[in-house]
């Protein structure tokens, strides 16, 4: 099952007790999908049990007389379709009308932004990427407003069926999970942002840990180098006596790192005061050879 599927299908599973939520929740299907032709309302969608769902909704609120029917072009599609002048006269009126839909609760802006979400959505898998399409038309510019007055604006752009409005932000996203009371599709989105996060760092340390690594080994084979070549050259001696000494020590243990390397020192060296003295040698040691 997609996450879209998911959701909705929790959508559907959780259906508000509240009367005026529920009457809310119509409200956003009807403004989603719902086309009137005098006082005949129909919807058109994609999967049974919405339109189940819906068509439960709609014999509750407005009409006993409901219809479910198949598309009669022969797709996957569902048509619902019933008589009512209050629904109608909603549908046609909605482009000119401030207020979608009557909030007498606090879960009612939820419950009508869910039923625009069930008809008209699709969302990814926040593991794979952060996206939620509102296929919604000529609708597209009010529903954009509408949530523009939450402060989570949205993306609008023209597909071959009409505007979609779009979020790509995932924190607009998890914003609008939020007011529409999506709470698994919210949860879902965060731990895929934490787990992304962590993954993140996880290879910004370890490319961290490599690169300096690389710089160790190359630094270790530059001193071994002019070690070697003041060695080969009888120029060790030429240095002065601590350096010397560690430049033998050195040769002695080629494979040690610097920590292991000041821990054998005779007499010990921190770290740091032994990467000084290597330091040193370079800077004296690419001297001497230059200059024989």
């Amino acid at each position: 099952m997609s996450f879209s599927s998911e959701q909705k299908s929790f959508i559907i599973e959780k259906n508000s007790k509240s009367q005026c939520c529920r009457r809310a929740m119509l409200m956003g299907a009807l403004f989603a999908k719902g086309y009137c032709s005098g006082n005949t309302v129909t919807l058109s969608l994609e999967r049974r049990d919405c339109c189940d769902f819906i068509a439960k909704l709609v014999r509750e609120f407005y009409s006993k007389d409901c219809d479910v029917r198949r598309s009669v072009d022969g797709g996957r599609r569902y048509i619902i379709s019933f008589k009512s002048n209050s629904a109608s006269k909603y549908i046609s009126e909605m482009e000119n009308t401030r207020d979608l839909f009557v909030t007498k609760c606090e879960g009612c802006q939820a419950a009508f932004l869910k039923g625009v979400f069930l008809l008209s959505a699709r969302a990814t898998d926040p593991k794979e990427h952060y996206s939620i399409h509102f296929s919604l038309g000529e609708r597209a510019d009010k529903f954009a407003s509408y949530l523009s007055e939450l402060d989570i604006a949205p993306l609008i752009f023209n597909s071959d069926t009409g505007k979609v409005v779009y979020y790509k932000d995932s924190t607009l996203i998890e914003s609008f999970y939020g007011y529409a009371g999506m709470n698994n599709a919210m949860f879902a989105l965060i731990d895929a942002k934490f787990v992304g996060e962590v993954r993140k760092n996880s290879v910004r340390i370890a490319n961290c840990e490599t690169n300096n690594i690389k710089k160790a080994v190359d630094a270790a084979g530059k001193q071994l180098d002019i070690i070697i070549a003041l060695d080969e050259a009888n120029l060790l001696s030429s240095l002065p006596d601590d350096l010397e000494a560690t430049a033998r020590l050195r040769l002695q243990y080629r494979d040690m790192s610097l920590a292991q390397l000041a821990a054998v020192s005779n007499p010990p060296i921190s770290k740091p005061g032994l990467s000084h003295r290597f330091k040193k040698i370079i800077e004296i040691g690419e001297r001497l050879l230059h200059s024989k």
